[in-house]
């Protein structure tokens, strides 16, 4: 009888618990953190970002920078002494092969006491073959294959697996819970099954329970031969990834975008994106963790997307580029920003959070991003939260969560 109480009690505790059971987990974000490697863009618009986002990070975590050429780094420790008042927390590697979004080539397990990376396929966001009809270059699968080359650098083992995902498109509780858009994953692993799917992230993973929500914002998804999305309305994200649409705070509460119903009239992106923001909304209404917790939704308003669209006049020596889809020299069409409030960071003792605002912009804007700041002061109330202009990489296909990627620190697991 005692045996079979001392047996009840430990079954109990390891369910509280979770991660004592699980000795394979992605740690959660918002978990102690090392080091946070970035890339230097090269691009003064994007690196007014880049450096916004070091004075943030750099008296809180070491952070380590890739750049193409070691003779970039005395200019960028140049423009870094302004903002940056411990430099040496901040280390240079050279890796010319290295892409900008370090969070898509990485995953960081731990595996009891130990640190993996998890190696995965690399199709450039699906793009090849299946946008772009052709295999993928060699060019960008060394892009891909930065998670061997970090697994080298820090004497990390690594994990192989032949299926495709990437960073951004796979959000974790750090207790087995994940959060996928069910869409990607099958567009990134053509004749692959669901099952098939969960197989493979409960094998190199340890995932529990997967959460698979249903397609992504409509500007985040990519179209035969990158064609556009509505009208003259093109895309330029990651083709679905979950940071842009839901992510974790804690083991059972998500942020989730809302769109309010009266709003939707001359918005094309966002009448689009509603029904399935619903769609959504009910999966996480009805979904547990691994641990049976009902989701906790906290609702965030989206980006003004119609003001913060980039219009572009096609050029006679790209017309060949849109005639396919209808355009031709002189036409204007309209590039939609990958601008979204989930795409935020948690370091250590800092949350960063986007903000988009600017002189000419309408004041509903300005509303939104101190909304944003009130809710994640009260997700977060133990942590700074650090507003970052981040339209300059939105631009470019990514944010913040994006151009970033912690390891985690298990010292204390030890």
């Amino acid at each position: 009888m005692k045996h079979r109480t001392l047996l009840i009690l430990i079954l109990l505790f390891i369910s509280l618990t979770g991660t004592f059971a699980q000795s394979t987990r992605i740690p959660a974000e918002w978990e102690k953190q090392k080091e946070v490697f970035i890339t230097w863009f090269g691009k003064t618009k994007r690196d007014t970002v880049t450096e916004a986002v070091i004075a943030a990070l750099h008296r809180h975590v070491n952070i380590t920078i890739n750049v193409s050429d070691s003779s970039a780094i005395p200019a960028i420790q140049s423009r870094l002494e302004s903002v940056a008042t411990e430099l040496k927390k901040i280390t240079f590697v050279v890796d010319p092969k290295s892409g900008f979004w370090l969070r898509d080539a990485m995953i960081f397990i731990e595996n009891g006491q130990d640190l993996k990376v998890v190696d995965f396929n690399y199709s450039m966001y699906g793009i090849y073959p299946e946008i772009y009809n052709m295999p993928i270059p060699e060019s960008k699968k060394e892009i891909g294959r930065y998670d061997q080359r970090i697994s080298k650098r820090l004497n990390v083992p690594i994990i192989k697996s032949e299926f495709v995902f990437e960073g951004g498109g796979i959000e974790s509780n750090g207790n087995g819970t994940l959060l996928i858009i069910r869409e990607m994953a099958l567009q990134r692993n053509p004749g692959k099954s669901i099952q098939e799917l969960e197989n493979e992230l409960k094998r190199v993973l340890g995932a529990r329970k997967i959460i698979w929500l249903k397609d992504g914002l409509i500007e985040d998804k990519m179209f035969k031969n990158g064609g556009p999305f509505y009208k003259n309305y093109f895309g330029g994200g990651a083709n679905m990834h979950v940071d842009e649409l839901c992510r974790f705070v804690d083991d059972h509460t998500v942020v989730f975008p809302i769109i309010e119903k009266g709003t939707l009239e001359n918005n094309p992106v966002d009448s689009i994106n509603y029904q399935m923001l619903e769609e959504n909304l009910k999966i996480l209404e009805e979904a547990v963790t691994a641990d049976g917790t009902p989701i906790e939704i906290v609702r965030v308003p989206v980006p003004d997307v119609e003001s913060l669209k980039h219009p572009h006049t096609i050029e006679s020596f790209e017309s060949a580029d849109f005639t396919d889809f209808g355009f031709n020299s002189g036409d204007t069409i309209f590039y939609i920003p990958a601008c979204s409030y989930m795409n935020y960071f948690i370091c250590n003792d800092v949350v960063l959070i986007p903000k988009y605002w600017h002189s000419g912009l309408p004041e509903s804007q300005k509303e939104k991003d101190e909304v944003v700041l009130k809710i994640f002061s009260g997700l977060f109330p133990d942590r700074e939260i650090i507003q970052i202009y981040t339209l300059g990489i939105n631009q470019g296909g990514g944010g913040l969560h994006c151009m970033t990627h912690e390891l985690p620190d298990i010292s204390n697991n030890e």
